[in-house]
């Protein structure tokens, strides 16, 4: 197969190893037939620990991460480490830095490969190839196809040689991440089906290699779904999803690995665990024995504080970004945030709507990044909360046209893609929208209303159509800056009381 990639080694990074410098780790050593995976996906650009409401304690950051990572390669030089990708977007350090000093953490970490996730390309494929030059390791793709060439843009797959163990790892991204990339980033690419991509590859591998990684940024629901369609892989690492998966999940086929199957599992998201699979190989390289897990990232790897990594970039942003300029009154939640109203969620569709003095206002579920915790909020929580430069949209719907946003919203609950509304509440009846209120007046589906949106939920990229809308005003405003002004004004956040969903079981 002929491919193009446009991964190239970066030189000799000025920031050091500083973070292997370590003289607390463990000198055990691992018996010879044990391979150690360690991965990690949906990172979201958290290089520093950060407090985790439902956790109560400090968690994540690169150097947790690079010490653990040290001390499990210490324990065995038999040692993987993979992310699922997302690694860019959810802090300032994106927004001001795009990429760079993720990466760069990565090849200081000796991180050995990592597949593409959808906001690694939320400025486009021209950032990427520009973050991707810092790499020291492969970028994996097989699925991605540049329009014009009809060639792959990375590099497909990869065949490591792990102290006499060959592994394949391959990557692939789903049509769910790649519906989730904005219109404008994605022009001139488009994405080959993962499951056919596989089923063509892996056997191609497999004569390779003694096991096959397939390393996804799918989602569970397609990665549960891989195992029967493609029998011969023998991990499948995921992401996207942001699934909390505490051990792996054995899914039963006709692998002759040994296991009878393929281990799936997912490590949660924000760098919070780091997932690792111990295999037991037997002389024929099969697996015999595995053991999967989480370990938690908190303070048992703060012996020293090794921050220099940070100081060249968060010293530029410290300043602005700790700056205080409100309160929560409560923990403002984000958890459950596709079965209905959340507590963010709803603060930032009432933002929208007061922001630009409409009758409802919409926000993208997906497009809330993080929680509040109850006590200061500052600016660096804004912008963890709204990460991506989307601006506010204000336009007119017609009634009938606003209840087929609702409905297809509500089709959605418990899945993906679906919308938080201010001003507006509907009740569902099993699957069913049966009644909507737009405030406390039942919606008139011949009466224009108006609305505020995010310009990535009106231009359709939440797969809901906002094309009926009319007298549509392009603000040019940031919600990000919206959400600060809102927050500098109000002072106080309260979570909302009000009831926005009924939802009655039809069961």
């Amino acid at each position: 197969m002929k491919v193009p990639y446009f991964l190239s080694h970066a030189k000799t990074l000025s920031l050091g190893l500083m973070i292997f410098a370590l003289s607390w780790i463990l000198p055990a050593h691992a018996s010879p037939e044990t391979l150690t995976i360690l991965f990690t996906g949906d990172t979201h650009n958290r290089l520093e620990p950060f407090f985790h409401t439902e956790l109560e304690k400090s968690v994540s950051g690169v150097v947790r991460r690079a010490r653990y990572f040290e001390q499990v390669r210490q324990q065995n030089p038999r040692t993987l480490i993979l992310d699922a990708g997302d690694v860019f977007q959810g802090t300032p350090y994106y927004n001001f830095y795009l990429g760079e000093p993720d990466i760069k953490a990565m090849g200081l970490m000796r991180y050995d490969a990592m597949t593409v996730g959808n906001h690694e390309l939320d400025n486009g494929m021209l950032n990427l190839r520009t973050q991707v030059q810092f790499a020291q390791f492969p970028v994996l793709n097989a699925n991605i196809v540049d329009e014009k060439t009809g060639l792959l843009v990375f590099r497909p797959f990869h065949i490591f040689n792990v102290h006499g163990i060959r592994v394949a790892v391959l990557g692939l991204m789903s049509e769910h991440s790649w519906k989730a990339i904005a219109g404008e980033q994605k022009k001139g690419y488009t994405l080959k089906d993962p499951f056919e991509t596989a089923q063509e590859l892996v056997p191609q591998l497999r004569q390779q290699a003694d096991l096959v990684i397939s390393l996804h940024h799918m989602g569970i629901w397609d990665d549960e779904v891989f195992p029967q369609k493609v029998a011969d892989v023998d991990l499948v690492l995921g992401g996207h999803s942001h699934t909390l998966m505490p051990q792996a999940k054995l899914i039963k086929n006709n692998n002759q690995n040994g296991l009878g199957g393929t281990l799936v599992q997912h490590a949660y998201y924000q760098g919070v665990y780091v997932g690792r699979i111990d295999l037991t190989l037997d002389a024929r390289k099969k697996i015999s024995d595995y053991h999967s897990e989480l370990v938690l990232l908190d303070a048992r790897f703060d012996p020293e504080p090794l921050k220099e990594i940070l100081n060249t970039y968060g010293g530029k942003l410290k300043t602005d970004m700790d700056q205080v300029i409100g309160e929560a009154t409560d923990h403002l939640s984000v958890a459950n945030k596709f079965d209905g109203p959340f507590p963010m969620g709803s603060v930032m569709a009432d933002i929208l709507r007061e922001s630009q003095n409409t009758e409802v206002g919409i926000m993208n579920s997906g497009g809330v990044r993080s929680a509040i915790p109850r006590g200061p909020i500052t600016v660096r929580s804004i912008y963890e909360i709204m990460p991506f430069d989307n601006s506010v949209v204000r336009f007119k719907l017609e009634g009938e046209d606003l209840q087929e946003i609702v409905e297809a919203s509500a089709a959605r609950l418990g899945k993906s893609k679906t919308l938080q509304f201010s001003g507006l509440t509907f009740t569902v009846k099993g699957k069913k929208v049966t009644a909507i209120t737009i405030n406390g007046k039942a919606l008139d589906p011949d009466r224009m209303y108006t609305v505020a949106a995010p310009d990535y939920v009106f231009k359709g990229n939440e797969d809901i159509s906002f094309e009926e809308a009319e007298d549509a005003v392009m603000t040019g405003l940031l919600l990000r800056d919206v959400i600060i002004e809102y927050v500098r004004k109000h002072k106080q956040i309260d979570p909302p009381q009000d009831t926005r969903m009924l939802r009655i079981d039809t069961k």
